[in-house]
């Protein structure tokens, strides 16, 4: 009984701090053509979505969010092309969300 007091911490603690596997930039920069699609799901998980483009041909998107407090500040979409289980292709777009402004106030004096 008294290692069950510490087993259930452990298991807490370890799973808050376990890491799912997510692309970033040095992980795209990573990514070749010619690796396998399984390299590629093993390496960084599956997708956020899954394009079909016919011809046996795929395109994978994993976005990455950076963050600054509660904020995202960069958004980055990852695009890897694949063919016949391959890497044929990759390519990237970021973005960033519009700052916020609130049109509509209750103070009546607002500037």
């Amino acid at each position: 009984m008294r290692s069950l007091k510490w087993v259930l911490p452990l298991i807490l603690l370890t799973a808050c701090f376990s890491k799912r596997a997510a692309m970033t930039r040095e992980g795209y920069t990573n990514i070749e053509v010619g690796m396998s699609v399984s390299e590629v799901r093993k390496a960084y998980g599956e997708p956020y979505k899954v394009y079909s483009k016919g011809d046996n041909e795929v395109t994978y998107e994993y976005i990455e969010r950076i963050e600054m407090g509660s904020e995202v500040i960069e958004q980055r979409r990852y695009y890897i092309i694949i063919s016949s289980g391959k890497v044929v292709g990759k390519y990237v777009k970021f973005s960033s969300p519009p700052p916020f402004q609130n049109p509509y106030s209750d103070d009546s004096y607002s500037n």
